[in-house]
Formats: structure tokens, sequence, C-alpha cells
């Protein structure tokens, strides 16, 4: 009897702490929903624990976000998860000091000890030392480095026989992108040639592109974060994991050491002092030479050189080199004039020699609007995570957002929503951001009552935040030029020397959140790939 007192004591007792702990997610969750938020709590959990997996999470969210009020809030233990699709929401939690870090649930990301996941005060400090390895002089100098392996690939492609005709694997373009651009990444950050363009027997950038994958699992699945539970629930995906992070570290611990040693004999011997600034071209500029030189001065360890090595080969080549391929995709599937625009102005631009440089960038708004259109489409990094430090005010809205609370910025779905892209948001229509480029000149566009199929008034009302592809804000990402650059100048080389077309639609996509962008159906996804003068003799 007194045993069964004191245990209702102790759940009542625990029930109220538990209550107590949560008060402030309850009132957040009122704040935002009212009524409708509380009384929907049990159905968020039950699609939360139903869908937890980066196969379907992405699809998921997508299709059951219309049915609810946003933004939203979702209790989970004593935090709340505050779910936000719209540009106002975006802005004000990309410019909040208390939404500046990452996530504890991003502990599950592999590379989790540099830039890409550093916190508060250490973010900072690192951010500043890194920034001038990424300015806009060090950037434009590494065009060499782009023409050169963007002219591999056009060789690749016409070489290989599953690379070019009338039915190419989404999967084989894929892969060879995916090498290319982590050779131009090996080159340009950390000054060592790879030859990943033409074979890659070491499985460098597969291995890459399974821990991301892997590192998705962790993410949706923080229990997997702790290495005994990985061990027991999935024992086959951390032995993978941990054989493809040690090759990743011996890859990059191997080049680092290389370099430094280079580095720092270059020094004793006389030759040009690490920190000076050398007149012999961007290699004494780069990424590796610069954080080299902050070791030196006693600002960071070797092993920390290591960690923002792994983080930032990463992190330059797989967004990258997936956005180049989701505008290819995007080009291949539409009916309309699209390449034939491309070509035009590529033709009229880029000299003889196929040289692509700063100056033809600039010059090429079709081009630009194309990018942009793609990454707007199909958004590179779905969704962002953010930890929120301390209590702050949502701007805008009576709603206060407590300390340690995960929001998430649906990026994607902001993206595609008819509240801010018009009737037209799930269609691939590049001509958009030229109206939208016209609009904000003050001139009339040709085509903007009927180009875009996107009322004026849909573009007047447009919010800065509605288009995130590099995400904005305080932590916007440092590589954007970089990233830019590498992806018009590798699609110039292509469309120039080849006509895409595909007969998949782009409304069949199934859409898996692997931290980048991908797709469960991508094996149906079959290319042509012609040269243009086959495709032109063929017609």
């Amino acid at each position: 009897m007194h045993l069964s007192v004191a245990l209702w004591a102790c759940g009542a007792l625990l029930a109220v702490l538990l209550t107590w702990q949560q008060r402030k997610s309850w009132r957040l969750i009122w704040q935002l929903n009212g009524w409708r938020g509380v009384v929907q709590q049990p159905l968020l959990w039950i699609l939360l624990c139903i869908n937890l997996h980066p196969n379907s999470i992405l699809e998921k969210v997508t299709q059951y976000r219309v049915y609810f009020q946003r933004p939203m809030a979702v209790l989970v233990g004593t935090r709340v998860l505050v779910y936000i699709d719209d540009p106002a929401g975006m802005e004000c939690i990309l410019n909040a000091p208390e939404c500046l870090d990452k996530t504890f649930l991003q502990d599950g990301f592999f590379v989790r000890r540099g830039l890409l996941h550093a916190r508060g005060q250490r973010w900072k400090l690192r951010r500043k030392q890194l920034n001038p390895a990424f300015s806009h002089n060090i950037v434009a100098s590494f065009f060499g480095v782009f023409n050169s392996v963007g002219n591999q690939i056009i060789e690749q492609f016409l070489s290989q026989e599953n690379l070019h005709g009338k039915a190419v694997k989404f999967t084989d373009a894929e892969d060879l992108l995916s090498r290319a651009v982590l050779e131009v990444s090996c080159l340009t950050i950390m000054g060592t040639p790879t030859n990943f363009t033409q074979i890659d027997d070491a499985h460098i950038a597969h291995s890459y592109k399974r821990l991301l994958e892997i590192s998705a699992v962790r993410v949706v699945k923080p229990w997997l974060q702790i290495r005994l539970i990985h061990r027991i629930l999935a024992p086959e995906l951390y032995e993978e994991s941990r054989k493809c992070c040690k090759l990743l570290a011996d890859f990059v611990g191997e080049i680092v050491r290389t370099k430094h040693r280079n580095w720092q004999l270059r020094d004793a011997i006389g030759g040009e002092g690490p920190g000076e600034d050398s007149s012999s071209g961007w290699q004494r500029r780069i990424f590796i030479e610069q954080i080299f030189q902050l070791a030196a001065n006693g600002e960071m360890t070797l092993e920390e050189i290591m960690h923002e090595a792994q983080s930032m080969v990463l992190v330059s080549f797989e967004t990258v080199s997936n956005s180049i391929m989701l505008a290819l995709l995007c080009l291949a599937t539409n009916k309309g004039d699209c390449q034939r625009r491309l070509l035009a102005e590529i033709r009229a631009v880029v000299p003889d020699t196929g040289h692509v440089g700063l100056e033809q960038l600039q010059q090429m708004r079709y081009l630009d609007a194309f990018v942009s259109e793609s990454l707007r489409l199909l958004a590179t990094v779905p969704m962002n995570l953010r930890h929120v430090s301390r209590d702050f005010q949502l701007a805008g809205r009576d709603a206060i957002v407590p300390q340690n609370s995960i929001v998430v910025l649906d990026t994607f779905n902001m993206q595609r929503d008819e509240r801010w892209w018009g009737p037209t948001a799930k269609q691939f229509d590049p001509q958009r951001f030229l109206d939208q480029e016209e609009h904000s000149k003050g001139q009339d566009s040709p085509g903007s009552g009927s180009g875009s199929g996107e009322p004026r008034r849909q573009r007047d009302r447009r919010h800065s935040y509605s288009f995130l592809p590099f995400s904005n804000g305080l932590r916007s990402c440092i590589g954007r030029r970089y990233g830019l650059f590498i992806m018009k100048v590798f699609l110039v080389k292509l469309i120039s020397n080849f006509d895409f077309q595909s007969d998949f639609e782009l409304e069949k996509l199934q859409f898996v959140e692997n931290i980048s962008l991908k797709f469960k159906n991508a094996d149906d996804i079959l290319l042509a790939i012609q040269p243009h003068k086959q495709s032109k003799e063929s017609s």
C-alpha cells in the first residue's frame, strides 16, 4: 500500500517536473497555432515517428505541410521543433544571433569539427580566419583550373560509351561530374592534382557520397550518434561508415602532411616566406597555404587543419556537383527553347578557344537565369537546422522561441510555394528571373505578362528571402562565389558541346533528403546526350 502511494507520488512529481520543463514549449505552440497546435501534437508525433528516415521525410513533409498552419511547433521531449517555410520567418532566423549555431542533430554529420559545424565564438573566429581564402580575387584566379578540368569532362563524355548516346544513366553522368568537381576541389583547396576525372580507383568520391547518406540517417535518428548504440542497432552501417571515415581521413591526412612539409621546407631554405604574398600564381594563396600560416602563428593545430581541409573539400565538391547535375536534368527535361537560348548566348560570348573567363560569365544573363531557376526548383540543400541559444521573439509575431529549440528551415518547399512564386511555382522557367531583373530596373519586360506565366503583382510582393540557394544572413555560405563559378564554367562547357534531352518528367521525381537533394528513382532517369555535330546530322 505504502509502496503504491510512493510510486504514484513519484510519478506525479515527475509529471509536474516535466510539465514545468515544457512550459515555454507549450506557450510557443499556443502562440503560433492556438488550440489547433495543442490538439494536433499527437498526430504530429505519429507522423514524425513513421517517417523518420531520409528516404521519406522530405517527401512526406512536402505532402502534409499544406494541412497545417505554419510556422508550426512540435513538442519533442523537453524541446520544441519549430518548422518554418516562409521568407519572413527565414529572414528572422538567419539573421538572429540566437540562431547562429547548428543543432545537436547535426552532430551525426561525419565531418563535425571544422567550420561547417563550429559553434558560437569559435565559428566567428574560424570564419574570420578563413574568409580571405575565398575572396573574389583568389576565386577568380582559379578559372584556369575550372577550364582545364571542364575540358577533361568533355573528353570523358566523348570517349566513354556509357556517357553519350540515347540512353545515358543519370547516375553515370552524376558519378563523372562528382569526380571532376572533387578534382577541382583538391586542386584549388589543397593544391594537389588527383586525376579523379579520369579514374578514382580508391573510390574517394563514392566514399564521400556514401558518408553523406549515412550522416543523413544519423541526423534524423540521433540515437545512432552514440557509437555503442549505432554498433548494436545498425552494425553493417556502422562498419561501412568506419571504413569510409578511415579512408577519407587517410586521404586528406596524407595530402595535408605532405603539403605542410613542403611548406616548411620552402620557408627553411629561404624561398618565398610563408607569410609573403607570392607572385607565382594562385598556388600560394589557396586555402591550405593560408591555414598553414595560421598554424605558424599558433592559431591552429595540424589536427585542426586536417578537420578544416576535410570539411572544405566535402562541401565544395558535393553541393557543387549535385547542383550541376540538377541543372542538367532541368535542361534535358525542358521542352521549350531554354537549350537553344543558352547555346546561342554561349556562342555569342565565349571565344573560339573555348576558354570561359569571369568576363564572359558576367555577360551571360540567360545563363544566370537558368542557374538560378534550377537552384530554385531543385534546392541543392533542401533543409537547414538551427539551434536556439537563448529565448528570442519571432519577428512580426507575439511568439517567444525558447532556448534549446530546434528550428527547421524548409528552403525546398518555400522555393516551390505558389504564395511566393505564383501558379507556375513547380514548373521550370528561367524567364521568371529575367522578368524579375527587368522589373527591379523599373523597365517593362516583353515577356512579363506571359513569358513566365507569373503576374506582375506576384513579383512585386516577392520577398528577398524567398530564394536562398546558398543560405543567407549571419551564416551564409563562405564558398558561394566559388561554387557558382565552377557550376557555370562546367555548364558552359557541357552545353556548348552536347545536346541534352530526356523523356523523364520532373513531376515524377521522388525526393530524398541526404543532406543534399537526391532521388529515390534516380535509376529510372535516362538522358540522351549527343555531341552537337552528331545531333545536327541525325536531324
